[in-house]
């Protein structure tokens, strides 16, 4: 397992750099603090104005998992392993045996220069791996056949919350600019994995035939809420073209299990008609966490494109 002590520096160096620029920002004329990526409305600063974003994530992950091992039969199962597998070769192999799908949505709020917002997502797979061997016993003329199935259920998530702050404006053209927005609270993760696995051997002589079942089960699941900050950046470039770019840690190995995770967002949009706003960007969430109790640690990434749409009222 690598040291935390230098796992995010690049992470933290990149919210400072930020946040440098931002405290000397300017205000913009109207004073008014955005809604979402996207031109700001001519309203009274008084006045609430909210957002809501359902999106698509289809993320790769490369995780690197070590557990506990057990036996069932004659077999090893657990131990150190690796998840890598692409979100291309995801939609490759989609089939009733192996699946990974995100359902995700985003809230927030305004008014003036505070807003809060809510941002979940959930994801969740299906991956099963059959095999299976064949031995004869010359001494004993015994044929052994040996086969297995080990399904594998997992689902994750987080549910962010809390305040956010635009710490101020800078223009870049008379059409474009650069807002930046201070975020924080806190984050509800959730971890779920089961482990079905089934092993069938059968015997043959010239006596008769025997078969048997072993099976086995396990059950992983933790909930768990921590502390969290970052900073968003949105640049309008245009009447009609809006980028984002974010970033936040949590954790802090303050909480449960040892925790530190991360969350990076980039994403590129374009409004059509009043208030909707269709984006395509590419997310990261990095995971670094120890299950003292289980003894079982998980380090790595869930990475890829996500496709949303936002509506404005």
């Amino acid at each position: 397992m690598k040291s935390r002590s230098n796992r995010f520096p690049s992470t933290l160096a990149a919210l400072v750099l930020l946040t440098v620029p931002a405290a000397n920002a300017q205000s913009s004329g109207s004073k008014e603090a955005i809604l979402q990526p996207g031109p700001r409305p001519a309203a009274a600063e008084d006045e609430w104005r909210f957002s809501i974003t359902p999106y698509f994530w289809l993320p790769s992950v490369d995780l690197d998992v070590s557990m506990p091992e057990m036996m069932i039969g004659n077999r090893t199962f657990g131990g150190d392993f690796t998840l890598d597998q692409s979100w291309s070769d995801t939609v490759s192999k989609f089939d009733n045996d192996f699946y990974v799908l995100s359902l995700d949505c985003r809230f927030e709020a305004w008014k003036g220069r505070w807003g809060g917002f809510i941002d979940g997502y959930w994801i969740f797979g299906k991956s099963t791996v059959t095999g299976s061997d064949s031995k004869m016993l010359l001494r004993d003329r015994v044929q052994v056949t040996t086969s297995s199935t080990i399904t594998d259920k997992f689902d994750t998530g987080q549910i962010n919350f809390g305040p956010q702050y635009l710490l101020g404006t800078a223009a870049l053209t008379d059409a474009s600019s650069v807002d930046f927005v201070l975020y924080g609270g806190g984050r509800v993760n959730w971890f779920s994995n089961e482990i079905d696995a089934t092993l069938n051997v059968a015997a043959s002589a010239n006596a008769g035939a025997a078969t048997s079942q072993l099976n086995f089960s396990n059950d992983d699941s933790r909930v768990f809420i921590e502390p969290m900050i970052g900073l968003k950046t949105i640049w309008t470039l245009g009447s009609n073209c809006i980028a984002t770019l974010r970033g936040d840690v949590g954790g802090f190995g303050w909480v449960a299990n040892d925790n530190w995770d991360c969350d990076l967002e980039a994403s590129l949009g374009w409004q059509f008609g009043d208030g909707v706003l269709l984006s395509l960007g590419y997310r990261a969430r990095g995971q670094w966490q120890d299950n003292s109790s289980s003894d079982t640690t998980a380090e790595g990434w869930f990475h890829g494109p996500e496709l949303g749409l936002t509506w404005r009222f």
